[in-house]
């Protein structure tokens, strides 16, 4: 009987003394931390079990939202490495769940696209293309001064109601405008972090000749 109690003991010891499971470590970052409205990014991480073939779920939290959705579900490889590409509406918040195991939280900021086109003379066209209407927010059309290189503001101008643009979730802002400006001038767009906000970031266009 005493055998039986001391071997209960020692095995109850041991037992106890067993070093506890390493808790899972998952881990996610974004191939850019900024990217222009539609440009698609990319979402990878590690798992520390190593293990293949297991199902990953990346949560996203956009903007002016509370809600986490399911942006991707990507399955790991055999070194508990995963990807998958994603394609922000608004700047967002992504992370990376494994059963109960979360990653830290990555913050991928979006800017609007904006666009320039000279339609006839003296006549311009802004657009600017984002997942949240930004409709009433102001763009600047500046002309860039060759001998002090630097832009210049030259009118400011009040995006108009949104519409659909070519598939979901893009809303196309525009405005119409005038401009008598010396030929060969360049000039661009720029929308300020104060009128992008706050949700998307400071986007300028690429600029062209008149």
């Amino acid at each position: 009987m005493k055998t039986f109690v001391l071997t209960a003991i020692v095995g109850a010891t041991l037992a106890s003394a067993a070093p506890a499971a390493a808790p899972v470590a998952v881990t996610l970052a974004a191939s850019a931390p900024l990217v222009t409205f539609g440009t698609p990014l990319t979402l990878s991480g590690t798992v520390s079990t190593q293990k293949a073939d297991k199902p990953i779920a990346i949560e996203a939290t956009e903007c002016g939202s509370t809600q986490q959705v399911t942006a991707a579900i990507p399955r790991t490889v055999a070194n508990g490495a995963f990807s998958a590409a994603v394609a922000p509406g608004a700047s967002t918040s992504y992370q990376a769940g494994f059963k109960r195991n979360l990653s830290p939280a990555v913050a991928v900021a979006v800017r609007p696209l904006l666009e320039l086109t000279k339609v006839a003379k003296h006549s311009y066209r802004a657009r600017a293309t984002a997942g949240q209407a930004l409709t009433g927010k102001f763009v600047l059309f500046q002309r860039y001064l060759k001998l002090r290189k630097r832009w210049r503001q030259v009118k400011r101008l009040p995006l108009g109601a949104a519409v659909p643009g070519p598939a979901k979730p893009a809303l196309v802002s525009s405005v119409a405008f005038k401009a008598k400006l010396r030929r060969g001038t360049r000039v661009r767009l720029l929308i300020t972090a104060a009128q992008a906000g706050p949700c998307y970031a400071a986007a300028t266009s690429k600029s062209l000749r008149v």
